[in-house]
């Protein structure tokens, strides 16, 4: 009975294996089969390494205290790893930001380089008059500052001074007027 069972189960392989496709799919196979060789030879050839490293118990206790031991020396706490995780999930930010600075750093580099870049940013600079004034008035507070040398405590009666002065006054208004259009402007 069983033989009986096993012909007919023949003959159904051998009529599956006349059609076409059948026929074209072996022909494939039969072509494929060296890469195929060559493709389970190398993984052959791994998994004989991998378990010859792996029954290899002083190897692997070897690599495994040299990696405990350099993880050690890192003192590596939870917060760090948590720093590494933001600081790997703000790289792509950060390249981004990178990119611009390199370009300005380029395009700096290469204005300083440029002698007539020089020239003409400093003759536009002393071309503008609050510009130049502004730079007298530096150099002379800078000059009488190193001359004076106080060094007497600030009281409140020259705090109060200060805040009456003209000028004080003036930067004052400015700053809160500018803080009403900043209000008003929300």
């Amino acid at each position: 009975m069983s033989t009986i069972k096993n012909e007919s189960q023949i003959e159904a392989v051998l009529r599956e294996m006349e059609k076409p496709e059948q026929i074209e799919s072996l022909h494939y196979l039969v072509n494929k089969l060296p890469e195929l060789t060559t493709a389970i030879q190398s993984v052959e050839e791994k998994v004989k390494f991998i378990q010859y490293t792996v029954s290899d118990q002083q190897s692997v206790e070897g690599i495994i205290g040299q990696v405990e031991q350099k993880i050690e020396n890192l003192h590596l706490t939870k917060e760090h790893l948590e720093a590494i995780v933001l600081m790997v999930q703000a790289l792509p930010r950060l390249v981004q930001y990178l990119e611009k600075a390199e370009e300005m750093f380029l395009f700096l580099q290469n204005v300083v380089t440029d002698s007539e870049s020089i020239e003409y940013a400093l003759k536009g600079v002393k071309e503008v008059p609050p510009v130049e004034k502004t730079l007298n008035v530096l150099k002379e507070t800078n000059e009488r500052f190193q001359v004076q040398q106080d060094s007497s405590p600030v009281s409140m009666q020259r705090m109060y001074r200060l805040l009456k002065h003209p000028t004080i006054q003036s930067g004052l208004k400015y700053v809160e007027t500018l803080l009403d259009v900043i209000h008003k402007q929300k």
